[in-house]
């Protein structure tokens, strides 16, 4: 009886580079020792001895951490999500969630490097528990993967399950929404607006603006690593900001989890606005203030909201 049924729809092992740099941490150290060796305690090696003992030194590094390397792998399948490591001969791990344990989805890029290899992190939260949550670091193309996974976690069941290439995802994720004919299209800028007026009609909020592309840019730059709603957010097509006061409501759900040793901001539900995808943030202090200037209204002690949902 097969292990494994999935229909693996992609494949990524982490950017070459971390590669390198495994390799170089470890040659670096064996040609000082090597040099030393040579030039203190055994002078009678030539230059030729030393290079040929560099030379075969890396060669096992780097056929052992291409080993390693090439063992360690993330599988996106039809019906899950598949990470492989590989720490040693005899050390390994692996770990997998079910898209229908997934609650939401995000990705982070957060240093020169990634931008550079356009690699990022990619985070899968687990709706069972914060032990369960699912990190692939180093992912190359990481906005594509992003993408894929997320449309794969909204995607029907039954559809998911027939899916046996990634040519079949991609041109679902191209080819938009099926259009209803005979009924009027609703636009962003109609549900914005429609959705700022019932945000203002709630006792609490006295703010609404709309961000736009570049305050999406601002905030995906500036906001914490471990505020996962605000970066949930910035993937949605209506992104707005809003204030309140000291007499906000409770929270639907949770604003803190712990996921191991990790304190996270996870999206919270904001059972105000009726469409199905909507969901809520607080921003951290940077990217709170950059929103102030924004709203004519904020006293000093009212603080920001980042709501956000598709049509």
């Amino acid at each position: 009886m097969p292990l494994f049924t999935d229909n693996v729809l992609y494949k990524t092992r982490q950017h070459i580079l971390i590669l390198v740099s495994k390799c170089l941490r470890l040659i670096i150290p064996i040609i000082i020792t090597v040099v030393f060796l040579g030039w203190i305690l055994f002078p009678e090696w030539s230059i030729v001895s030393q290079c040929l003992w560099i030379v075969v030194l890396s060669l096992i590094v780097g056929i052992y951490e291409h080993f390693l390397w090439s063992k360690s792998y993330l599988l996106i399948t039809n019906e899950k999500l598949v990470k492989k490591v590989r720490n040693g001969i005899f050390s390994k791990f692996h770990m997998a969630i079910h898209y229908e344990n997934i609650r939401d989805v995000a990705f982070s890029k957060n240093n020169v490097f990634h931008y550079l290899t356009d690699t990022g992190s990619l985070f899968a939260r687990s709706s069972a528990a914060a032990v369960g949550d699912f990190e692939a670091y180093w992912t190359p193309k990481i906005e594509k993967v992003y993408k894929l996974v997320n449309y794969l976690h909204n995607l029907d069941p039954k559809i998911r399950k027939d899916l046996d290439h990634i040519d079949g995802v991609t041109w679902s994720m191209t080819a938009g929404r099926d259009i209803v004919w005979g009924q009027p299209q609703e636009t962003l800028d109609g549900a914005a607006q429609k959705e700022i007026q019932t945000l203002l009609s709630i006792q609490w909020i006295k703010e609404v603006v709309v961000l736009s592309d570049s305050d999406r840019r601002h905030i995906f730059e500036h906001e914490e690593d471990r505020n996962h709603g605000v970066y949930e957010s910035l993937r949605k097509q209506v992104l707005l900001a809003a204030t309140h006061d000291s007499t906000f409501r409770e929270p639907d759900e949770a604003i803190v989890m712990k996921a191991g040793k990790k304190v996270i901001f996870p999206t919270v539900k904001f059972h105000e606005i009726q469409r199905p995808s909507v969901v809520s943030s607080s921003p951290g202090q940077e990217v709170h203030e950059y929103l102030v200037p924004k709203f004519q209204n904020l006293w000093e002690y009212d603080a920001t909201l980042i709501i956000w949902f598709d049509i």
